[in-house]
């Protein structure tokens, strides 16, 4: 089973967040959400950046040790110290994703996470929150070749797009069936929830898993509607 990762995206594919906009999202998450930031910890790593650097690095074949002929792009990551230095630290940024590791409570959880077994999961949510902005249009669809290998042909999530890609295509988390949703296909910013592996929403079929109140309140606080999608990692 891949990582799921629950993903609202930006209906109004040109829509940038103005950075206390972003500010205020994580403020809202945890004063009115309960969502407890951990930076403690080595794979609790608390409020960062990671944009691009200009720079590239080309990987090696472990096997002979020759430079393989590509090129991967090197992020910056940018330690935050404080909610309240989100705005400034992202102004001007136009390529970034702003990342919060942390976790929710079993009572104050924003969904139901199930087991493989379907059980629901009972331990605190470990989450990494983050917002994602990016310059120019990309792919927010999601199919999974490995629950449905003949499936319909979409870019894959974060890749270039075009901007008629406007329905989402996503397949279902547990049964691997195509689920279609309107305004969800491509976007310059989106919002991830990242939960632990092995972990599934408790879902029928519609990807619409986070609470309505939640859903709202994000909403309000970016002033622009958003759709709920899943990706896997």
């Amino acid at each position: 089973m891949e990582q799921y990762i629950l993903t609202l995206i930006a209906a109004d594919v040109g829509f940038i967040p103005h950075p206390s906009q972003v500010e205020a999202f994580f403020a809202m998450l945890t004063k009115s959400h309960h969502f407890r930031i951990i930076a403690d910890q080595s794979c609790q790593q608390g409020l960062r950046i990671t944009k691009p650097s200009g720079r590239f690095r080309s990987p090696t074949n472990l096997f002979t040790g020759d430079t393989l002929p590509i090129s991967i792009p090197v992020l910056d990551h940018v330690k935050i110290d404080r909610i309240v230095d989100i705005a400034r630290a992202v102004e001007g940024l136009r390529n970034y994703n702003l990342l919060a590791s942390g976790e929710w409570t079993a009572e104050k959880r924003p969904l139901v996470l199930l087991t493989t077994d379907k059980v629901p999961y009972a331990d605190s949510y470990l989450c990494q929150a983050s917002c994602h902005v990016r310059p120019e249009l990309v792919s927010t669809s999601c199919w999974n070749k490995f629950l449905s290998p003949n499936g319909p042909s979409v870019p894959p999530f974060g890749e270039a797009c075009k901007d008629e890609s406007r329905v989402g295509i996503f397949s279902h988390p547990w049964t691997g069936n195509l689920i279609q949703v309107p305004d969800a296909g491509c976007s310059r910013f989106w919002i991830e929830f990242e939960f632990g592996k092995f972990l599934l929403p408790k879902m029928s079929d519609s990807l619409d898993v986070l609470q309505p109140t939640m859903i709202a309140e994000i909403e309000q606080c970016f002033g622009t509607r958003l759709t709920q999608g899943w990706r896997f990692n």
